[in-house]
C-alpha cells in the first residue's frame, strides 16, 4: 500500500511520536527535537521514497482499532439490554399509588392481550365484570392480588417475600369469598371470577417460587360452581366464567390425581361455535382422564384389588386415548401447528437458545399452543396410567403394549419440546416486555405477528413451564439427554422471568 496523502518530510522519530504540537521542523542536518535529544535523525532520502513508502502496518492498525471500538460498543449495548425493563410500564421506584399502577399494568398488558385473542377464556370477560362490581365484591381484592404479584415479578421484586404488597389483598380476597359462601343465594359471576383470580395469584406464586400449583381453592370453587350452575346467568360472559371455573377444577385435579365430581360438568352447553365446542370436548375427556388417574392411584395403594380392576382401567385407557386422538383430527384447521425445518424459518439465535431437534412448530397464537400442549400432556397421563396398570398385571404377553406406550410418550414429549422456540424465541435473559427485536420461528417469509411479541413475553414462560414440568414427573422415561435439555430450558425460563425472585 502506498501513501496517498501529502507526504511529510519529517524524520522517522517525529513521525512515530505523532504529536502535532511538536511536529518535526525538518531542519538540516538534524531537526530540533533530535538535536535536543542527541539522537540520530533519519529521514527519507528523496520525495520519491517518501511518497511510495509502505503504509500497510499503519492501515492495519487503524482497521483493528475500529474493529475493537465496534466490538466494545456492541458488548456495552448487550450488557445494557440484559438489564432493561419496560420503563413505561414497570417503575424503577415504587409509586405512592402502587395498587392502581399495578391495575393499569395488568389490564393494559395482560387482559388487553387476552381480549384480542380468539381463544382467551375467562380473562376476556374480566374487564366488563370488573367495571360493574361493587367495592365490597371479593373480585376487587382478588384482582388486586394478581395484578400486584405480576408487577412485583416484572419489577424484579419477589412476590413470595413477606414484604409483598399482594399478600394482604390475597388474604382479603379469601376472606371475602368465604363470607359469600355463607350466603349461597347471593352468588354472582364476580364471586366465581374472584376464585379464578385467586387461583391465578397462586399460579404466579407457584411460577415465581418454582413449586407445584396444587390449587388450594378447589373446594371453594366447587361450591361456588355448583351454586352458580343452579342459577346460571344468561349472558355469554356468565358461560365463559363457568367454563373457566370448570377448566380450572379439572386442571388441578389432573395435577393432583384427584377425582372430579360429576356435578362439575353440569351446565355444559352445546354450542354452535366450533372452537368452543372443541375446547368443551377436550375438557370433558380431561375430566375422565382425571378420574381414571385417581382410580389407578387407588389401585396402586391397594384400595382396589384384582386383575379385573386393572384390566378395566386398562380398557378405559385405550378408549380415552382413541378419543384424544380423534379430538386432534376434528379441531379447526387454523389450530393445526406448522412444523418447520429450514434455516430461513428458524433464526440462528433461536437454534442456539433452545432447539431440541432439527425442527420446531409454529401455532396460531400462544393460547392455542398451550391448549394443544395440554392435550399432549393428557395423553401422556393416559399412557402413564396404562403403564401402572400393566405393572400390576405382570403379564409378559403385554410387553408389546408397554413398549408402544413408552414410544407414544416419547413422541408426545418431542411435540411439547418442539413448541419451546415458539414460546420463548431467542430470549435467554430478562428483556423488555414489548421488545420487537426478539427473534421467533416463522413460516416462510410471513412476518411475526405483533401480538405474538406481547403474548409470548406475558404468557409464554408460565404456559411452557407448566408443560415442561409435567415431562419431569416420576415414571416418565425419555431418550438420553432429553431430560437434561428440559431442565436446561426450565433454568432458562427462570433466568428470563425470575432474575431476582429466586433469591
Amino acid at each position: 500500500m502506498v501513501h496517498t496523502g501529502k507526504p511529510s518530510g519529517g524524520c522517522e522519530l517525529c513521525r512515530k511520536r505523532r504529536i502535532k504540537a511538536r511536529r518535526c521542523d525538518e531542519a538540516i542536518p538534524k531537526c530540533s527535537y533530535c538535536r535536543k535529544k542527541e539522537v540520530p535523525c533519519h529521514r527519507p532520502k528523496s520525495q520519491f521514497d517518501l511518497a511510495w513508502r509502505d503504509q500497510n502496518a499503519v492501515a492495519t492498525n487503524a482497521v483493528q482499532r475500529r474493529l475493537n471500538a465496534n466490538q466494545k460498543a456492541k458488548r456495552d449495548q448487550d450488557a445494557n439490554k440484559e438489564l432493561v425493563r419496560r420503563e413505561d410500564q414497570v417503575p424503577r421506584v415504587i409509586p405512592q399509588d402502587f395498587p392502581n399502577y399495578a391495575l393499569n399494568f395488568f389490564f393494559g398488558s395482560y387482559i388487553r392481550l387476552a381480549e384480542s385473542s380468539d381463544r382467551c377464556g375467562y380473562l376476556g370477560c374480566l374487564y366488563p365484570i370488573w367495571t360493574q362490581t361493587a367495592p365490597t365484591s371479593p373480585l376487587r381484592p382478588a384482582v388486586n392480588a394478581a395484578a400486584l404479584a405480576l408487577l412485583e415479578a416484572w419489577s424484579w421484586s419477589n412476590p413470595n417475600s413477606s414484604q409483598s404488597l399482594a399478600r394482604s389483598h390475597y388474604l382479603n380476597g379469601i376472606a371475602a369469598v368465604r363470607r359469600r359462601l355463607q350466603s349461597p343465594e347471593n352468588i354472582h359471576d364476580d364471586d366465581l371470577m374472584a376464585t379464578l383470580m385467586l387461583d391465578m395469584y397462586d399460579g404466579i406464586m407457584s411460577f415465581c417460587g418454582a413449586r407445584p400449583h396444587d390449587g388450594p381453592h378447589i373446594t371453594g370453587s366447587k361450591a361456588l360452581l355448583e351454586n352458580r350452575q343452579k342459577h346460571p346467568g344468561n349472558s355469554e360472559n356468565s358461560q365463559r366464567i363457568l367454563n373457566g371455573a370448570r377448566s380450572m377444577i379439572i386442571s388441578r385435579a389432573l395435577g393432583n390425581k384427584d377425582r372430579v365430581p360429576e356435578s362439575v360438568l353440569v351446565g355444559t352447553t352445546n354450542t354452535q361455535n366450533v372452537q368452543r365446542a372443541s375446547e368443551s370436548e377436550l375438557e370433558t375427556i380431561q375430566f375422565e382422564v382425571a378420574n381414571l388417574q385417581a382410580s389407578a392411584v387407588r389401585l396402586t395403594v391397594g384400595n382396589e384389588e384384582g386383575d379385573t380392576s386393572a384390566l378395566g382401567i386398562l380398557t378405559k385407557c385405550n378408549q380415552l386415548d382413541q378419543r384424544l386422538i380423534a379430538w386432534s383430527s376434528t379441531i379447526p384447521s387454523e389450530w393445526v401447528p406448522t412444523c418447520i425445518w429450514d434455516p430461513e424459518s428458524i433464526p440462528t439465535s433461536v437454534r442456539e437458545a433452545g432447539l431440541h431437534q432439527r425442527y420446531c412448530t409454529v401455532h396460531r397464537n400462544i393460547f392455542i399452543a398451550n391448549m394443544l400442549n395440554g392435550h399432549c400432556c393428557s395423553r401422556i397421563r393416559v399412557y402413564l396410567t396404562m403403564l401402572a396398570c400393566l405393572g400390576q398385571l405382570q403379564n409378559p404377553a403385554l410387553e408389546r403394549d408397554r413398549s408402544t406406550a413408552r414410544n407414544n410418550i416419547q413422541d408426545l414429549a418431542d411435540t411439547i419440546c418442539a413448541s419451546v422456540p415458539y414460546h420463548l424465541g431467542d430470549r435467554i435473559s430478562p428483556q423488555r416486555l414489548d421488545d420487537k427485536t426478539m427473534q421467533y420461528p416463522r413460516v416462510g417469509d410471513n412476518p411475526i405477528p405483533d401480538e405474538h411479541y406481547d403474548t409470548a413475553a406475558c404468557f409464554g414462560g408460565m404456559f411452557l413451564g407448566k408443560r415442561l414440568a409435567e415431562l419431569l414427573q416420576p415414571g416418565l422415561s425419555l431418550r438420553n439427554g432429553q431430560r437434561e435439555w428440559i431442565l436446561g430450558q426450565m433454568g432458562r425460563i427462570k433466568r428470563i422471568y425470575l432474575a431476582t425472585a429466586q433469591g
